[in-house]
C-alpha cells in the first residue's frame, strides 16, 4: 500500500476525527466560490454607477475572504496537527521513517483539501445563483440580475485554496521534524505557549485601546480621502495592537488581582475555577483577542448594514431634492423637456419652479471652504432669496420625511444685511459656526458687507448643483434681481407624482441637454445609491454572518480540544470529592469567562465606530439604535448558543467514563 492510499484510508476510517477541519474548509470554500460566481457575473461586470464598479466591490469583498479563510483554515488546521501528534509518534515507534511520516501527514492534508473542493465548489456554485437573487433584491435592480457561468470563479477559487492547501500540507509534513518523540507522544498534554505578564504593559494596553475610541469619536467621517483612511487606519491597529497587549497582559493582571484576595479566591470552587481560568486566558490569549477583533468586525459589519439599508432611501433626496433638476437655458429648451414629461403617461407632473438664483463672490475670516485652508482669494457663490429657499425646503424631498439629514427650515434674517451662509465644507464643526463673521460680497459690480446670522453644511440644491451659497431677505434680492438679470442661474425642477418610474423620461431629457448645462434626476442617484450601497448592505451582512459563525466554531472546537485535555484533571477531582454538579459550575464560570470576554470587546469595539457613523453620516435617530440594539442581541444569542453547546459538549467529554 502507498502512502498515499494509506492517507486515503486514514481519513476514510477515522473521518469523525477530520470532521472539524473539514466542514471549516468546505464552509471557506464555499463562500469564496459564491464572490467569485458574483464577481464573475458578466451583468456585474458591467453593472456600474458613474464612480464605482459593482464587480471591483465584490473582488475586494473576495480578497477579504482569502484573507479571512486563511487564517481560519490555519487555525483549524493547527488542532487538527496538534491532535495527530502523538498518532504521528506512534508511527515512528513502528519503524517509519520521517520522511514517510511526513510524505503521509502531507498527503492526508492535500486528499482533505482536494475532497473540499469537490464538495464545495459545486455546492457554492449552485446556490450563488439564490445570493444574486439576494443581491438583486439589496440593489433594487429594475431588471433581475442573470446568472452566467464562468469558469474564471472555479479556476480562482481553486487556484487560492490549492496554495493555502498546500501551505498547511507543508506545515503538516515539518511536524515529525519539529518535535522530539517525547513531545509527541505527550502532546495531549502540552498547553499553548504562556505569554509573561507586565504591569506596564497591561496599563499600556487600556491607554492604546481607549486612545483609540477616543480618535474614532473624534475622527471626521465627511472628510474622505486618503487623510481619513491613514488615520482610520492608524486607529485600528492602535485598537488592535492594544486588545492583544490587553489579553495578554491585562486580563491575567485582573484576575492575580482576584487571586490576592483570600477570602474570595478560597470560596467553594473559586480555587479550582480562577486557576483553571487563568491558565486557559495564558494560553488562549491570541486567540481570544483574535475573536475579540473579529467580533468586533462582525457586529459592526451587521449593525453598519441593517443601519444602512434603512437609511438608504433618505440618501437620494439630499443627491437631488427634485424628481428632475436641471439648468435652464432657454425657452426652447423648456418646451422640449415639457414635451418629453407629457409624452409619457406612466408619470404626472405634481410640481414645477424655476429657483433663480444671482451670481456673486466673498470672502470672510472664518469660511474655509472644503479643504478646510484659509481662503485668501473669493470664493464663487449663489445668492438666494428667504422665499425661494422655503420653497424648496417644503416642496421637495427634504419635506417627505426621508432627508437623511434635517435641514434649516426656520432661518432668521431679519434685517437687509443679514444673510443664512450654507457652506460647502467637510468640517466636523456643528451648525453655526460662522454666526457672527462678516461676510465681503461683490454682486455684480458693487460690494456689499453682509452680517452672518446663522450658517449650515446642509445644500438644498442636491450634490449636482452645490455651491456656496447664501440666503437673503427678499426685499434686498430683489433689489439685487434689478440690477443682475443677466448674472442669473435658473434651475428648473420638477416633481413626478412616482419618480421611480420616471427612468425612460430621465434617459430622454438628459440625452438632450447642451454639454454645458447640468442635469440631476432622483431616479439616477436613487439608482446609483442602491447599486453602490446595496452590495455593500449585502456583502456587510454575508460577511458579519461568515465571522459569526467562524468565530463560534473556531470557540468551540478549541474547548472540544481542552476538554480532551482536562479529562484527566477532572477525573482526578472526582475521586476526591468533586460532585458532577461542582463540576458543572467550574466548566460554565471558565467557558463562560472564556466567552464573555472576547464578546464583551468584541461590543464595545464596535460600539464607538458605529456612534462615529451616526453621529457624523445618518444622525441620531431611535430606530437607528433600536436595529443596532437588536443586531447586537442576536450576535449574542447565536454566541450564546456556542457557549451552551460548548459546556455540554466538554461535560460530556470530561464525565464519560468518570465515576460520581
Amino acid at each position: 500500500m502507498t502512502l498515499f492510499n494509506l492517507g486515503i484510508n486514514n481519513v476514510k476510517h477515522n473521518f469523525k476525527n477530520y470532521v472539524s477541519y473539514f466542514i471549516s474548509t468546505v464552509t471557506s470554500v464555499f463562500i469564496l466560490m459564491i464572490f467569485y460566481s458574483i464577481y464573475y457575473n458578466h451583468e456585474i461586470q458591467l453593472f456600474s454607477s458613474s464612480k464605482v464598479k459593482v464587480g471591483a466591490i465584490f473582488k475586494a469583498a473576495a480578497f477579504v475572504v482569502i484573507i479571512f479563510s486563511a487564517i481560519f483554515i490555519g487555525y483549524a488546521n493547527s488542532f487538527f496537527i496538534k491532535n495527530k501528534k502523538k498518532e504521528v509518534a506512534i508511527y515512528s515507534l513502528l519503524g517509519m521513517k520521517k520522511k514517510e511520516i511526513g510524505t503521509l501527514m502531507f498527503f492526508e492534508n492535500i486528499f482533505l483539501g482536494i475532497l473540499a473542493l469537490i464538495v464545495g465548489v459545486p455546492l457554492g456554485a449552485f446556490t450563488s445563483r439564490f445570493f444574486l437573487k439576494i443581491l438583486n433584491v439589496c440593489m433594487k435592480s429594475n431588471k433581475p440580475i442573470q446568472y452566467t457561468f464562468d469558469i474564471r470563479a472555479i479556476v480562482m477559487t481553486i487556484f487560492v485554496f490549492m496554495i493555502i492547501f498546500l501551505l498547511n500540507s507543508i506545515k503538516a509534513y515539518g511536524i515529525i521534524y519539529k518535535f522530539r518523540l517525547i513531545e509527541l507522544i505527550h502532546a495531549a498534554k502540552e498547553g499553548e505557549k504562556k505569554p509573561k505578564f507586565s504591569r506596564v504593559l497591561a496599563l499600556l494596553s487600556l491607554i492604546m485601546v481607549i486612545g483609540g475610541y477616543i480618535g474614532v469619536l473624534k475622527m471626521n467621517l465627511e472628510s474622505g480621502g486618503a487623510q481619513m483612511l491613514y488615520k482610520g487606519l492608524l486607529i485600528m491597529m492602535l485598537v488592535v495592537a492594544g486588545t492583544y497587549i490587553l489579553f495578554n497582559n491585562f486580563i491575567i493582571y485582573i484576575f492575580k488581582l482576584f487571586e490576592k484576595n483570600k477570602k474570595a479566591y478560597y470560596k467553594g470552587e473559586n480555587l479550582i475555577g480562577v486557576s483553571q481560568i487563568i491558565y486557559r486566558i495564558k494560553g488562549n490569549s491570541n486567540l481570544l483577542a483574535t475573536i475579540a477583533v473579529v467580533s468586533a468586525v462582525a457586529i459592526t459589519a451587521l449593525c453598519f448594514t441593517f443601519s444602512l439599508n434603512l437609511t438608504l432611501n433618505k440618501v437620494a433626496p439630499s443627491g437631488c431634492p427634485f424628481s428632475i433638476m436641471y439648468q435652464s437655458g432657454s425657452q426652447e429648451l423648456n418646451k422640449k423637456v415639457e414635451a418629453v414629461i407629457n409624452n409619457h403617461k406612466e408619470i404626472k407632473t405634481t410640481y414645477k419652479t424655476d429657483i433663480v438664483m444671482i451670481n456673486g463672490s466673498g470672502l470672510t475670516q472664518k469660511y474655509k471652504g472644503p479643504f478646510e485652508k484659509d481662503l485668501k482669494a473669493p470664493f464663487d457663490m449663489f445668492v438666494m432669496s428667504a422665499s425661494e429657499y422655503k420653497d424648496i425646503v417644503n416642496n421637495s424631498g427634504f419635506n417627505d420625511g426621508t432627508d437623511i439629514v434635517d435641514r434649516a427650515k426656520n432661518i432668521k434674517i431679519n434685517k437687509e444685511n443679514q444673510c443664512f451662509f450654507i457652506e460647502v465644507s467637510n468640517s466636523a464643526e456643528a451648525r453655526g459656526r460662522l454666526a457672527g463673521d462678516e461676510l465681503n460680497a461683490t454682486i455684480g459690480r458693487k460690494a456689499y458687507k453682509l452680517d452672518i446670522s446663522d450658517s449650515s453644511k446642509k445644500c438644498v440644491l442636491g450634490v449636482k448643483f452645490e455651491k456656496t451659497t447664501i440666503v437673503v431677505p427678499d426685499t434686498f434680492f430683489n433689489k439685487l434681481l434689478n440690477d443682475n438679470r443677466n448674472n442669473t442661474t435658473v434651475i428648473r425642477a420638477y416633481n413626478f407624482d412616482n419618480a421611480l418610474k420616471s427612468g425612460s423620461v430621465v434617459t430622454e431629457t438628459s440625452q438632450m441637454m447642451p454639454k454645458d448645462k447640468t442635469f440631476s434626476s432622483y431616479y439616477d442617484m436613487y439608482t446609483e445609491v442602491h447599486t453602490l450601497y446595496g452590495s455593500y448592505v449585502f456583502i456587510g451582512a454575508f460577511l458579519g454572518i461568515l465571522f459569526v459563525v467562524s468565530t463560534g466554531s473556531i470557540m468551540y472546537y478549541k474547548q472540544l480540544t481542552e476538554a480532551y485535555e482536562d479529562k484527566n484533571r477532572y477525573s482526578v477531582l472526582s475521586k476526591i470529592g468533586l460532585t458532577k454538579k461542582e463540576t458543572l459550575r467550574i466548566i460554565s464560570k471558565q467557558l463562560g469567562f472564556i466567552f464573555l470576554m472576547p464578546l464583551l470587546f468584541g461590543i464595545l469595539h464596535s460600539i464607538f465606530p458605529l456612534v462615529a457613523y451616526m453621529k457624523y453620516l445618518c444622525g441620531f435617530s431611535i430606530t437607528q439604535m433600536e436595529w443596532m440594539g437588536m443586531t447586537m442581541g442576536v450576535y449574542v444569542v447565536i454566541y450564546l448558543c456556542f457557549y451552551l453547546l460548548s459546556v455540554k459538549s466538554y461535560m460530556k467529554i470530561i464525565t464519560k467514563n468518570t465515576v460520581y
